[in-house]
């Protein structure tokens, strides 16, 4: 896992990816964002990535989980 969080970190750094607000990654409007929609904001996001930061493993992220995963370093701040 801790792997997992260090490439993730890693991948988002390099690519220069801001983070984005829930209402910018959550389209179909159901207040949470499933990993289709992650990827169309974090195009290098993988399965395990996401799997980080859905931190109850539901199969989608919350506002709290978007939140915990930037105060983590695994989404940065634009």
């Amino acid at each position: 896992m801790k792997k997992v969080l260090i490439a993730l970190t890693t991948t988002f750094a390099l690519t220069g990816v801001g983070f984005a607000a829930m209402s910018d990654v959550d389209t179909d409007g159901d207040g949470v964002a499933s990993f289709t929609e992650l990827l169309a904001v974090y195009p290098t996001l993988t399965e395990d990535g996401f799997s980080a930061i859905d931190a109850n493993a539901d199969g989608v992220v919350d506002e709290a989980e978007m939140t915990a995963a930037e105060e983590a370093g695994l989404i940065p701040d634009a």
